[in-house]
């Protein structure tokens, strides 16, 4: 009896100090994203702590797995992109997005359809236990501040901005993404319901959208494929999306056709 007092308090040590090494490794200003992910997806039972940073980490609006361009996503990408959109009447966009290794968007370059460009810098506050929340964005004409609120179990449950955007965010029991509600300063309230971390369905102005995609075994990832307008039940417009990727599950060149008619091309160039 004596034996197995002595050993239990030492197995909890153990248990104990396993847990702090994960926290240690992962929940951490240097760790990267690649590493992040390589973790969560080969791990069985992912340390709580670990699951918790990344989830808080992943669900910024401005993290490569979340944000969008055109509908395309960037696939957890770190580094530049360099895109060029040119539209079905010739028109060309050059844009940029800067990613560091955490995935998060520190600048966005945006070249409107007048040739003007507008250029955002995005900058993140850091919690050894909630991990990165994005803190401000800030252009030649705009700066807005945000504040994040979290949950019982440590999860940011919203964010808001100081130009009086909010965004809600809704977690399935696993602690997965399953539903984020956008509230703009000005416009229409969206909401996008996720499934396995994408985008399945969109509600917005009224309007119902359900997207599709093609998963690439050799990725692991995900790709769009088309995004179909409701009415009801009834199919009334379909977006569609080919695409070339590169072995990196990153989107390098998409056509976009609606109901069949060409509306623009898309090519991403990558540096890390």
């Amino acid at each position: 009896m004596m034996i197995k007092r002595i050993l239990l308090p030492i197995m909890v040590a153990l248990l104990t100090i396993g847990a702090v090494n994960a926290q240690n490794a992962y929940c951490s200003e240097q760790v990267t994203l690649d590493e992040l992910a390589a973790y969560i997806d080969t791990t069985r039972n992912v340390e709580p702590s670990v699951k918790l940073f990344y989830t808080n980490l992943v669900n910024n609006p401005t993290h490569s797995y979340r944000i969008e361009h055109l509908d395309l996503g960037f696939n957890g990408c770190t580094g530049r992109v360099d895109e060029k959109v040119v539209m079905a009447d010739g028109t060309r966009r050059d844009n940029i997005f800067i990613f560091n290794e955490k995935g998060l968007l520190t600048q966005s370059t945006i070249q409107g359809s007048k040739g003007n460009k507008t250029v955002v810098d995005y900058t993140y506050s850091y919690d050894p236990v909630l991990g990165y929340t994005i803190k401000q964005s800030k252009s030649k004409s705009r700066t807005i501040n945000y504040a994040p609120i979290y949950g019982e179990h440590g999860r940011r449950e919203s964010i808001k901005g100081s130009n009086g955007q909010r965004q809600d965010y809704f977690y399935n029991e696993q602690g997965h993404l399953a539903k984020l509600v956008i509230n703009p300063a000005k416009g229409d309230k969206r909401t996008l319901l996720y499934q396995g971390g994408y985008v399945v369905r969109e509600e917005t102005g009224g309007k119902a959208f359900r997207y599709h995609y093609d998963f690439d075994t050799a990725t692991g990832k995900k790709f769009l494929i088309s995004i179909e307008e409701l009415k009801g039940t009834e199919v009334v417009h379909v977006r569609t999306f080919d695409y070339d990727i590169d072995t990196h599950g990153r989107y390098t060149r998409v056509t976009v056709a609606l109901d069949g008619k060409h509306q623009m091309t898309v090519t991403r160039s990558y540096a890390e």
